[in-house]
């Protein structure tokens, strides 16, 4: 039926869905790759500082990623309301979300960590790591906010996993004038 009425498509220009399916599976290898080893470097880090009791250079470490955070999620907010709309302003503006969505976790993990320091301080709780005890165990608390902090990374890196193909793919400058253009014609 779909030949008689001329929209049958040719068997040679359809394309294989097996190679798609590949490169999908690809993709998400990639990510957990990456992600995973984002999540084994910063327990290692978080770990350390925390076995160690050193929450300056914890804080030194942890302050400066929340900061990239903000500004990631705020240039995904602006980049995402200055497209056309269609489907980049709409993967952008998910990204963004799911980057603000990440920059709460992180917040909160920090918040709480902090929070956490402050009782044990407060407690007089002291921990040698050359010399450990069973006090020590209190140093576990720790994984809840470490928890949220991670998952506000997996967040973060999966936010900028959904824009990336956006910035691999091949552009000209034709392109660019063109969204220009559409953008100035809008206002």
């Amino acid at each position: 039926m779909a030949a008689v009425l001329g929209t049958a498509v040719p068997d040679q220009h359809r394309r294989p869905e097996r190679p798609r399916r590949t490169r999908s599976l690809l993709v998400q290898a990639q990510f957990g790759v990456t992600a995973a080893s984002v999540v084994a470097i910063f327990f290692t880090v978080v770990a350390h500082h925390v076995y160690r009791f050193e929450f300056r250079q914890l804080a030194a470490f942890c302050l400066p990623v929340l900061t990239v955070f903000f500004a990631f999620t705020s240039l995904l907010y602006m980049r995402g309301r200055s497209l056309a709309p269609g489907r980049d302003q709409f993967r952008t503006l998910f990204a963004a979300e799911r980057s603000m969505r990440a920059t709460l976790h992180y917040l909160t993990g920090i918040v709480l960590g902090t929070s956490l320091y402050g009782l044990l301080r407060a407690v007089s709780f002291n921990f040698d790591p050359s010399d450990p005890t069973a006090d020590g165990l209190w140093l576990v608390l720790f994984l809840a906010p470490y928890a949220l902090m991670q998952m506000g990374f997996l967040l973060f890196i999966s936010a900028a996993w959904v824009i990336l193909p956006q910035f691999l793919r091949p552009g000209s400058p034709l392109q660019v004038g063109r969204r220009i253009g559409r953008q100035v014609g809008r206002r």
